[in-house]
């Protein structure tokens, strides 16, 4: 067991001005590192018009009035997808809720490449299994993120693994010759922007994991902010936003220049990091190491704004943290104080 890889999550291009120079800076540092593979935890951009006017019109249309954060910024788009082309190495992903803002998880999933919404791969003797965490309550019946349908809902109805999948999972973990590391959007491990049936994978991870280490890691993206929290021994890390945390347009706050803000209307809601954040990882037999970044906010802090902290489980901050993991299982259950 021996693996490198780099994680982006939430680059949001549709929001940021920057977010090529983002993608480039990661692209720079996983090649630098002799990463053997790039991993994304959804939410980078929406699919650029030209594609969606090629493998679904209809969604064009569809769009409209439903989707957050359209900028039709293709040529940006093209680029972010390029520079991963670049490197030479091979882009895994998962779907994030934004991701079917415009379009069905079909059309997602062929923009990123994905062979479909949830999928395992093996890589340096670790299985690595992509989870969807994107599905709707409405009644008794779980319906697929699509074009939106989410917008308007209850926060309780919003965000799921659902049975069927998690059904799947155990038998991909059992029939598993190799460790498993779990990817997610949405958050497994913690109590806000979570898969709300999440207990009854902590359950599961009890049995997989009674007669050996069969899951060794759990990481996802979604919140924003850097974070890990320990369930029946597994750890799960938050991996920040490579680009801000989203706090909301009542804490509109001018950072930028007039034209910028008026291209990316939404940078105004959010608290964007001065350079790109993500992490370096590397697992073998000795346990798991996770290279981070710090940097600082362009402009006031959340906390400076009066963002309430009850807002964030974890505590915003413009960092990914250095972890250094055993492979064994770990003490404790819930959030871990770093």
């Amino acid at each position: 067991m021996n693996v490198h890889f780099a994680v982006i999550t939430d680059l949001h291009v549709d929001i940021m001005h920057d977010g090529v120079a983002r993608m480039q800076a990661f692209c720079e540092a996983a090649v630098a590192e002799h990463v053997d593979f790039l991993l994304h935890l959804g939410d980078m951009q929406y699919p650029e018009a030209d594609f969606l006017r090629q493998y679904a019109p209809e969604s064009l249309e569809k769009r409209k009035g439903r989707a957050w954060f359209v900028c039709d910024r293709d040529d940006e788009k093209l680029a972010v997808k390029r520079l991963a082309a670049q490197t030479g190495l091979k882009l895994y992903g998962v779907l994030g809720n934004h991701d079917m803002d415009s379009c069905d998880k079909a059309t997602a999933c062929r923009y990123w490449g994905m062979p479909g919404p949830r999928y395992s791969f093996v890589e340096g003797g670790v299985r690595f299994i992509a989870l969807d965490t994107n599905f709707v309550r409405e009644g008794a019946k779980m319906l697929d993120f699509d074009h939106c349908n989410y917008r308007g809902r209850r926060a309780e109805d919003i965000g799921f693994l659902t049975r069927p999948q998690l059904d799947w999972l155990e038998q991909e973990i059992l029939r598993s010759q190799e460790p498993c590391v779990l990817l997610s959007h949405a958050a497994l491990g913690d109590d806000l922007l979570c898969a709300h049936d999440r207990a009854a994978l902590w359950d599961m991870l009890e049995r997989v994991n009674s007669d050996r280490r069969r899951v060794i890691l759990a990481l996802n993206g979604h919140n924003h902010v850097d974070g890990m929290s320990v369930r029946r021994g597994v750890p799960f890390i938050s991996v920040n936003s490579a680009s801000n945390i989203w706090i909301g347009h009542q804490y509109d706050t001018v950072r930028y220049s007039e034209t910028i803000c008026r291209t990316y209307p939404h940078i105004k809601g959010c608290a964007p990091y001065r350079d790109a954040l993500f992490a370096l990882f590397a697992i073998d037999d000795s346990g798991i190491s996770m290279q981070g970044r710090s940097t600082g906010f362009v402009g006031p802090s959340p906390q400076e704004l009066g963002f309430p902290k009850e807002a964030s489980f974890f505590e915003p901050a413009p960092l990914v943290r250095s972890r250094s993991l055993p492979l064994r299982a770990l003490a404790g259950e819930g959030p871990v104080a770093e």
